[in-house]
């Protein structure tokens, strides 16, 4: 038997069970590890004789009887007692706050408040205004002092300055007491591996819905975050997507994740994403549970040479003495789904994963878009704390205040516990994938949306008129995606030796004004799961702009990489096609000087280029296109040697007999792709 299934027949947690083998000895370290004769018998004397006693206790002790009269105290009646301790507790947190600031050396590059700034420089409130008007600076107490004071008073100070999410980090794990109230929270599995390999369609199959068939070209070309309710507990998945061009989204995944599900095909094995994938989740030191998927389509041979293979990776099966749990599974059957899930829910008490509500709720944005008649949502999880309505927060480079939370079944709630997916709608501003959203008071919420609205600037990137290349306007659905669509581009522009300008890149529809835009700028507007406006495709044909729409990212590249081998630079030369000696000269009226001439050599069509030689010297007497060319007074297109023909060059007149003219044609020579 197993770790695990001995602690279910004793009804003890698996991590209990764990702690007890190694105090005795016994070194094993997963809940899938197999238990030794020995420790068999351990088992059953301790346990057993253990289970006995606690029957026996249950059933003797003398049982407590409450009087009508008596009234459980509440949790505040029982701290009056203690006032004392928590008068002194409260006098020291300032003072502790101001060392702990001050011994720091540390300051936030960010709009500070005066009398914040004061603190953190050690200073009365009244020394630092009077240190700001000696420079001109006239501040009072509650006004917010710019960045640029801000730096110049930490560098005068010796204060280093921080990036704020490092800072804010820093001070959340320092707020973190041994009193701290904690809860258990769901655990978050990100769900990882190479393109098609059934990531999503495992989800599919645990939560009964049909996303995969709902998404394009029947690949994730977003992030999911969704809480599904197992036969094992409550789970909440990240359904990463695994084409490359979204890398940075899959990273993002795994950083808030606390286990890693590796899909790897059984007909496909280890594949270039599967190992990308493996470095992610390593980077962020959790356990990774790998599901050989598809094994209903090949041997049981098959399957133990992808164990092979995902050992080279150091992913040894635990039957093999290893530490990485595998379970073989159909994610379009179900086979072996359930034990998946069982697995995971083991690790995950094992872990035993809790956070700390008391603090500022602090969440991760997954993804961002723009809703009609919301604005700027975006997906988030929190970590610690609890994100309620009405909550006013940062996020990035923007603030907001919570007017809306929505559950992942589309479920209007009020508060969003750790580790659950929520859509937050609220921010003032489109956020980036990535950024992490914390909970401020409204002081601080109100100062700095002063503060931005202030400093705000258009946004806007501007195209540079020396630079040259191929100009695009880019508009998707999300932020992760049109982030991911941007790097995409820039690395064919790499590849192709070709320069992509990113005009502008936006979320979602195209309007009149993104037309307007390439107009101006002569771009090309590349749509990703976006539509465009009615009456900006009716301005684009009067502007002559060009709107492309994919629904897929391979299609929108393999588009782009097709212009770039049509535009491909063209290095012109002209080349010599052939000879003609004039014989005969005919002035025509109000046509003008016409050379009879016999072809020597080659070839001469309509649309060449020739050059006048005269004497033996060869002096070159002038050039010019023909402007008609005629054999048996017939206009033809071409003339061989051995024919007489007539010629009318356009801006040459002075013919002569004898005279030798050379035939050119222009040839478009392809330059080399480096």
């Amino acid at each position: 038997m197993r770790v695990y299934e001995y602690a279910k027949k004793f009804s003890i947690p698996t991590k209990t069970l764990l702690e007890f083998l190694k105090k005795n000895g016994f070194a094993l370290t997963n809940h899938m590890a197999v238990v030794p004769d020995a420790a068999i018998v351990l088992i059953d004397k301790e346990y057993n004789k253990s289970t006995a006693a606690k029957t026996i206790s249950k059933s003797t002790a003398p049982q407590p009887v409450s009087k009508p009269s008596e009234v459980v105290p509440k949790p505040s009646e029982k701290k009056v007692p203690e006032k004392p301790k928590i008068d002194e507790q409260i006098e020291k947190e300032p003072k502790a706050a101001v060392v702990q600031e001050s011994v720091s050396g540390e300051i936030v590059l960010e709009p500070t408040m005066v009398e914040k700034m004061a603190r953190l420089l050690n200073k009365s409130v009244a020394e630092l205004i009077m240190l700001l008007l000696k420079r001109g600076k006239v501040y009072a107490k509650n006004d917010v002092l710019p960045e640029k004071i801000v730096e110049q008073l930490a560098t005068e100070f010796n204060l280093s300055i921080k990036p704020r999410a490092v800072v804010q980090t820093a001070m959340r794990e320092k707020e973190i007491s041994d009193t701290a109230k904690k809860v258990k929270r769901l655990p978050v599995i990100v769900v990882m591996g190479h393109v098609d390999h059934g990531k999503t369609t495992l989800l599919d199959f645990i939560r009964k819905t049909r996303v995969a068939s709902r998404e394009k070209g029947g690949i994730t070309q977003h992030v999911g975050a969704y809480e599904v309710n197992t036969n094992h507990g409550k789970l909440v998945f990240l359904d990463t997507p695994g084409h490359e061009a979204f890398q940075k989204m899959r990273a993002r995944g795994a950083h808030l994740a606390d286990i890693a599900i590796l899909v790897v095909a059984a007909d496909d094995s280890v594949m270039p994403q599967t190992k990308e994938a493996l470095q992610h989740a390593r980077s962020m030191d959790i356990p990774v549970i790998v599901a050989i998927n598809k094994v209903d389509k090949v041997e049981p041979t098959r399957i133990e040479r992808v164990k092979q293979d995902l050992s080279q990776l150091n992913l040894v099966p635990e039957e093999w003495g290893g530490q990485t749990i595998m379970v073989p599974i159909s994610a379009k059957t179900g086979l072996g789904v359930d034990t998946l899930l069982e697995m995971i829910a083991l690790q995950s008490e094992i872990m035993e994963l809790a956070s700390d509500v008391d603090l500022p709720a602090r969440c991760y944005v997954i993804e961002s878009r723009l809703e009609k008649g919301r604005g700027a949502v975006a997906t988030v999880i929190c970590d610690q704390g609890i994100l309620s309505l009405e909550d006013f927060f940062t996020c990035g480079t923007t603030v907001g205040k919570v007017m809306a939370l929505m559950d992942s079944h589309g479920n209007r709630i009020n508060q969003a516990m750790p580790s659950i997916p929520v859509v937050v709608t609220g921010f003032e501003e489109l956020v980036q994938a990535g950024d992490i959203l914390t909970v401020i008071p409204e002081s601080e919420y109100r100062a700095l949306r002063t503060q931005k609205r202030t400093a705000k600037t258009d946004g806007v990137t501007r195209l540079l008129t020396d630079q040259e290349g191929i100009n695009i306007i880019i508009k998707a659905d999300g932020n992760a995606t049109r982030e991911a669509l941007v790097d995409s581009i820039y690395k064919i522009g790499r590849r192709h030796n070709k320069q992509f300008v990113i005009v502008s890149s936006g979320i979602g529809t195209i309007t009149e004004t993104d037309v307007l835009l390439a107009a101006h700028t002569n771009a090309l507007l590349l749509g990703l799961h976006v539509k465009a406006e009615t009456n900006a495709v009716i301005l684009a044909k009067s502007h002559h702009v060009t709107i492309k729409l994919f629904d897929v990212i391979y299609h929108l590249l393999e588009d782009l990489e097709k212009m770039v081998e049509a535009k491909r630079e063209i290095k012109k030369t002209l080349v010599s096609t052939g000879v003609a000696v004039v014989r005969k000269i005919f002035n025509i009226k109000d046509l003008g000087v016409i050379a009879g001439c016999y072809m020597q050599d080659g070839i001469c069509t309509r649309t060449s280029l020739v050059r006048v030689y005269r004497g033996r010297q060869n002096q070159k007497m002038g050039e010019g296109p023909i402007k008609s060319l005629q054999r048996d007074k017939k206009t033809v297109k071409e003339v061989h040697a051995g024919f007489e023909c007539a010629l009318l060059v356009d801006g040459f007149q002075d013919w002569q007999i004898d005279d030798r003219i050379e035939c050119l044609t222009e040839k478009a020579v392809e330059a080399p792709n480096t």
